[in-house]
């Protein structure tokens, strides 16, 4: 009985000395930790530590803890940490932080989680969850005045002035009197969801452009080779259409002293489309139409005016098609951009939750509406905007992750990034004009086309795509050449990464065969092989230069060659359901 007196009087005196025996919390160094990154930390270790700091200040019961939580709960609206500022207030029992947290219960921008929280916390302060009304105004007869310098008449519809003022109201953006409008938000839900992808490109390119005077000679020189193009396709679950055209110039002019010049010009231009209506899975029928034409003028007028040379030419192509296929190739670019973003945000700790298809619509959605922002500002805030919302991106990024984020963003790697199988079979018609050419045959030609392309994509980084093309003419005239031609080709790419996401450019390896016969006596059947390997510099989404070497083997000659390409471009957007 006695050792059991002795054991209970110890249990009672060890119960008793607990809590004499816990470390109390540090009020001051964790707010100093709270308030101030250390030296040596990174950022996102930092945030952890905040965090684990702000729970040892919520269950301290230390009055002085409760500036830093008020503050915390104010500022912090995207991270957890103003979640545990919020139950650590209704903890300590101050009523000074009863505003905050009527205003974070009040506050219809803030994450549903962190209003509940403060409901809660302000129940226990016994303070109401809502804070009453304001007074209403006094009745007042009297319309405010205008402000100043403002014409107040309703607009013109018929695009006049409006008024007696004369003024008419600038559109969004546009600096007024009273400063610069807000533009309006970009678009979440641009694309119906029967959309699988869609996109569209502006792109020109520069070969050579000079203009010069030789003050010694007086002589002027210019010459210029510039091409352009414009493409836009859309698919949906059961049609899908697009439209593309380009053109291409090549002219000089050189102008010595005296009756002597020289002018040349040739112009290029093509455009042409497409339409397809999907019967099963995969299975479609199909409606093609191509447009073709060049011009060719030369000039050249020497010292004897007598002795001058001038020639025009012009050719022009027309081709219809019909038939039917299986398969579709989706441009997965946009959604692998989504990918990558949020590959991104889980490597700095940033990752709330998925990325679904829902907020990838979203997301593509506002960066196909903010595809003329040049300098990317729109796209990432609206991208911050959504993210913050939907609970995926925590707290404010640091300045590696908005570095990152801005990469992604503006990174032409994710553009036309093709993936599927299709396969075509059609009957086409062209008509050839060649009034100026009697060594070429015009007039009507039928033909039998095939076309096949096989594309992956091989993670975020790497793809191959395959073509195969195919044509036969058909339903020709007795001792008229029916030709044949096949031709395929493949290329994987790789693109290159810096460390912090940046695109420093991409290598790619092809090779290519083809075969042909004219279907004339005495010639043998035509066919060539080749192989190419180029390393492609990126300046933006659509600029790049590429260097590249090339290798054929064309009839028995073997031909090496290098060459030198760039394009400059500043449109270029897409759009894509899913990632698979």
């Amino acid at each position: 009985m006695r050792r059991l007196t002795y054991v209970l009087a110890a249990a009672l005196a060890a119960a008793a000395a607990a809590p004499a025996l816990a470390q109390p919390a540090d009020v001051p160094t964790l707010i100093q930790l709270i308030d101030k990154q250390p030296a040596g930390v990174d950022r996102p270790t930092w945030k952890e530590q905040r965090r684990d700091a702000a729970k040892k200040l919520a269950a301290s019961g230390d009055k002085r803890a409760v500036p830093t939580l008020i503050k915390l709960a104010d500022a912090e609206a995207f991270d957890v940490i103003g979640e545990i500022a919020i139950e650590g207030l209704g903890a300590l029992g101050d009523k000074s932080a009863v505003p905050t947290l009527e205003k974070i219960a009040a506050d219809s921008s803030r994450d549903r989680q962190q209003r509940d929280l403060a409901k809660k916390a302000l129940a226990k302060l016994g303070a109401p969850a809502t804070p009453p009304p304001p007074p209403p105004p006094p009745d007042d007869p009297t319309p405010p005045p205008p402000p100043p310098d403002r014409d107040v008449s309703p607009p013109d519809d018929g695009g006049g002035t409006g008024g007696t003022g004369g003024a008419i109201a600038p559109p969004d953006g546009v600096p007024d009197l009273l400063g610069t409008r807000t533009p309006a938000p970009p678009s979440t839900d641009r694309f119906a969801p029967d959309v699988l992808a869609q996109r569209e490109e502006l792109t020109f390119a520069v070969g050579a452009a000079s203009l010069g005077y030789d003050s010694v000679r007086d002589r002027t020189a210019f010459d210029l080779d510039a091409s352009g193009r414009y493409a836009r396709w859309i698919d949906r679950d059961k049609t899908a259409w697009g439209a593309e055209a380009g053109a291409r110039v090549v002219a000089g002019y050189l102008n010595p002293e005296g009756p002597a010049r020289s002018r040349a010009v040739i112009v290029d231009i093509d455009g042409g489309g497409q339409f397809r209506a999907y019967a099963g899975p995969g299975v479609y029928g199909i409606g093609r139409a191509v447009i073709a034409g060049q011009l060719q003028y030369l000039s050249v007028i020497r010292d004897d005016p007598m002795d001058a040379y001038k020639d025009g030419r012009t050719a022009a192509d027309l081709g219809v098609a019909i038939g039917g296929g299986y398969g579709r190739i989706i441009d997965r670019g946009p959604r692998l951009r989504v990918k990558q973003l949020e590959a991104l945000l889980e490597a700095g700790r940033a990752l709330g939750r998925p990325i679904d298809d829902d907020l990838a619509a979203k997301l593509q959605s506002v960066w196909w509406d903010t595809r003329r922002d040049r300098t990317g500002f729109r796209q990432l805030t609206a991208t911050v905007a959504i993210l913050r919302e939907a609970g995926v991106l925590l707290g404010e990024p640091d300045a590696a992750t908005t570095f990152g984020m801005i990469e992604v963003l503006r990174d032409p790697s994710y553009d036309h990034r093709q993936d599927g199988i299709d396969v075509s079979l059609q009957i086409g018609e062209e008509y050839l004009l060649r009034e100026d050419e009697p060594a070429v045959p015009e007039g009507r030609t039928e033909l039998v086309l095939v076309t096949a392309t096989a594309a992956r994509q091989l993670g975020l980084a790497s793809e191959a795509i395959a073509h195969l093309d195919a044509r036969y003419r058909i339903l020709a005239d007795d001792g008229v050449p029916a030709p044949w031609r096949v031709g395929a080709d493949a290329t994987w790419r790789h693109f290159v990464h810096a460390d912090h996401g940046e695109l420093v450019g991409a290598f790619d390896v092809g090779a290519r065969l083809a075969a042909s016969d004219d279907d004339r006596d005495d010639t043998d059947l035509g066919v060539a092989i080749g192989g190419t390997a180029g390393w492609t510099w990126v300046f933006n989404r659509a600029s790049s230069v590429r260097a590249a070497a090339d290798v054929t083997l064309d009839a028995g000659e073997l031909f090496i060659g290098a060459r030198i390409t760039g394009s400059y471009g500043f449109l270029d957007a897409g759009f894509a359901r899913s990632a698979q």
